[in-house]
């Protein structure tokens, strides 16, 4: 009897053990039981991204992949052999790392698959880790109705609500946890992707093919070259830093507008086709001279600073005026090309109409070329011997680096010192810089130059030397020249338009012309009567006919202005460019023009008094007393204290003391003096000078003028003159409406 309560003792024991044994061997005992579901609230698979190397996709319609990441790069062996769009594989592998998990579904209790999407429309993946070790393997369904949120997000608003996302369904195909199905959320990084994921795979897993034409970013480029028929342009730099600028290298040595690097840059990578098709999918000419538009070749910057093998994208001409798109071929060394046509979109509006492929859009447009945070110091001068020197310096009063102007008006400098010597005037400087730095030239007159005389170079009416931080020198002349400009005009009062000489010969000749016509339209009427004709030479017209309407021909010589660069030894270079006019006036030489911003110097504490006058008031008379604080006032004999604001007081003082002139326009300016005779505020201030003792000496008076520069009219900026400096100024309308600030309560 007792053999059976032994027996199955015993068979309980081996049990135990058994499972036991099983458990220390798998970890856990699933494969015998069954594994519990994944809770909700958690992730599905738990990778990290970076260590996939290969996955395999078998699409709703048939359709295989195999994508294969070989040297940092992502192939696709089927069912093309070509590159693979990186941007969408990192979006698959980071849709099947971020599952979060929002509920749960039975297997046992699904009666169709396909309610489910699992079944003709599912989409299989499986994903490998570089070694080949299994990291994912799932199946993809629909969509649901369900809206999964952020259990992460943080806002500073308790009423906000999370952001949401679209749920679908996943059925995992490891043996663990293929009894359930997982309602998911698709959580994309706006970063990588905005589409739903499913979104990827229709149209035969075409998205996975890459189709960019450059697969590798041309930010790590380090030269590119453009080459058309009868040109090749080539940009280089010297290493990936900030500070390696891009420079033209071919067909000149010329400096690049950052701007428009950029945009071949961005341009450049930006460039993708519409449809990417296999090589016998289209037939193309041998890629040769004759047959072919322009090349584009990027080298990248290789671990060891190398340059590599050029990346060349042909590109052949559109077939006919009407195709929207061209074949794009890749080369990416010799003997090796990629294995597809690329049809990348032509025409008004594309990515490729708006790379720059010519030297005059991808050059500097600036005078120098260069940059201000190169400049060290920099000094103008003229055939007269003037001279402006501007220097970095530090300022004690500001604990920083401002410019100071040396203004001389001969050379040799005469032993009487400059005519200014102090900090340049902000706004002034602020103009320079714009000419020489920002403002883009008028034209690129000629890049072979090789008689400076041909532009007034000779005899140069500005000379620039800018001292660099980390470079030679750079010198630069200003010349002027006149040469013929062309105008032209309905005789019925047209609109004064500027034409070439090509539009003025061809209106002699009674040839039509393109800008003949433009002046000819109904529409440039003027409905005033011009007036300035003469300045055109359309006061006394050459009279043409153009298809049945008068036109007027002027011609005139005009001032030009030409820069041009000096190399190492000063002799002339060959490239020449056209400056405005308006750029000589904003590298002046004259001292006042240089003078600092700061109108006068005067201190709070120095000031017993003010006298104010406006158009049309009584002068309102303020005696200030700084140590005691205290204010006292007068009106036409009476005594008006108590109905000053002394708040507004002490802020009008304020502004006094610290007024910024906007510019300086020289003691001979008739509309000025002639306005200041009866000005529309006058301000005179009662300043108690003290010696280098520090004792008062006696009492002065300073005198503030300002008036509009046109009566009754919004003036943006006023005249305005000290009675100690001889030279007029112009100041803004919000520091004038300070100063002149209604003082006394109604």
């Amino acid at each position: 009897m007792r053999i059976l309560p032994t027996l199955f003792i015993t068979l309980i024991t081996a049990g135990l053990g058994f499972l036991a044994v099983m458990h220390q061997l798998h970890g856990n005992l699933y494969f015998i039981f069954g594994a519990p579901p994944l809770k909700a609230g958690g992730t599905l698979y738990q990778f990290d991204p970076a260590d996939v190397g290969r996955i395999n996709i078998l699409n709703s319609d048939g359709t295989r992949a195999e994508l294969v990441k070989a040297g940092g790069v992502w192939l696709i062996k089927e069912p093309w052999d070509d590159y693979a769009d990186a941007r969408a594989v990192r979006a698959l592998v980071e849709f099947a790392a971020k599952l979060r998990i929002e509920d749960v579904i039975k297997r046992e209790e699904v009666k169709d698959m396909a309610d489910y999407g699992l079944k003709k429309s599912r989409i299989e993946v499986q994903m490998f880790d570089k070694s080949g070790g299994p990291v994912c393997h799932f199946k993809m369904g629909r969509y649901t109705s369900w809206r999964g949120f952020d259990p992460d997000f943080k806002s500073e608003d308790p009423t906000a609500r999370p952001p949401s996302f679209p749920t679908l369904i996943i059925n995992p195909a490891e043996e663990d946890q293929e009894d359930y199905l997982y309602v998911c959320s698709d959580i994309p990084d706006p970063r990588i992707r905005e589409d739903k994921m499913r979104d990827y795979f229709a149209g035969g897993l075409k998205v996975f093919r890459d189709h960019r034409v450059f697969y590798n970013s041309p930010g790590f480029a380090g030269e590119i070259t453009i080459k058309e028929k009868n040109s090749e342009i080539t940009v280089k730099r010297d290493g990936l830093s900030k500070t390696d600028d891009w420079r033209i290298t071919k067909p000149y040595e010329l400096a690049s507008s950052p701007a428009a690097i950029n945009k071949l840059l961005g341009g450049l990578a930006a460039l993708q086709a519409g449809a990417v098709l296999d090589e016998s999918a289209l037939a193309l000419p041998d890629p040769l001279p004759d047959n072919i538009d322009y090349t584009i070749s990027i080298s990248y910057y290789l671990p060891d600073g190398s340059l590599s093998t050029p990346v060349t994208a042909i590109f052949y001409p559109p077939e006919n005026d009407q195709v929207t798109s061209i074949p794009v071929i890749v080369s990416e060394g010799p003997e090796k090309k990629r294995s597809a046509v690329l049809l990348v979109p032509n025409g008004p509006g594309t990515i490729l109409d708006s790379i720059p492929r010519s030297v005059n859009t991808i050059r500097s447009r600036t005078m120098t070329s260069l940059q201000v945070r190169q400049v060290e110091s920099i000094k103008i001068s003229d055939f007269m011997g003037r001279a402006v020197d501007l220097t970095l310096e530090m300022n004690p009063h500001e604990r920083a680096r401002r410019w100071y102007a040396r203004v001389f008006q001969e050379d040799p400098p005469s032993s009487q010192g400059p005519q200014y010597d102090g900090p340049a005037n902000i706004f002034q400087i602020n103009e320079l810089f714009q000419a020489l730095f920002k403002n883009e030239v008028k034209s690129f007159t000629n890049d072979a130059s090789t008689d400076p005389a041909e532009y007034g170079l000779d005899q140069p009416i500005r000379k620039i030397l800018i001292n660099l931080k980390d470079a030679e020198p750079a010198i630069f002349v200003v010349g002027e020249k006149l040469r013929p400009q062309y105008f032209a005009r309905r005789a019925d009062n047209g609109r004064p338009l500027e034409i070439s000489e090509e539009a003025y010969e061809a209106g002699l000749k009674g040839v039509k012309h393109r800008e003949l016509e433009i002046v000819a339209r109904p529409g440039n009427n003027l409905a005033t009567q011009a007036t300035g004709l003469e300045l055109l030479g359309l006061d006394r017209p050459k009279v043409v006919q153009f298809e049945e309407v008068t036109i007027h021909l002027g011609k005139v010589n005009a001032r030009h202005f030409f820069a041009n660069r000096l190399d190492e030894k000063g002799y002339h270079s060959p490239h020449v460019v056209e400056i405005g006019a308006d750029k000589i006036g904003q590298m002046p030489l004259e001292a006042y023009q240089w003078r600092g911003e700061r109108l006068w110097n005067i201190n709070r504490f120095e000031i017993n008094g003010l006298s104010i006058e406006k158009k049309g008031e009584a002068a309102l008379d303020l005696t200030y007393n700084f140590y005691a604080s205290e204010w006292s006032a007068t009106r036409s004999g009476k005594d008006v204290t108590a109905l000053l604001n002394t708040n507004k007081a002490e802020k009008l003082l304020k502004k006094l003391t610290d007024i910024e002139v906007k510019k300086w326009i020289g003691p001979m300016v008739e509309d000025a003096a002639n306005r200041l005779i009866e000005p529309d505020l006058q301000i005179t201030v009662l300043v108690e000078e003290i010696d280098e003792t520090g004792k008062p000496v006696g009492t002065v008076r300073r005198q503030l003028k300002i008036s509009q520069i046109v009566e009754g009219q919004a003036n943006r900026l006023l005249f305005g003159k000290t009675d100690t400096n001889p030279s007029y100024f112009l100041i803004d309308l919000p520091t004038v409406q300070r100063l002149s600030v209604q003082l006394l309560e109604e």
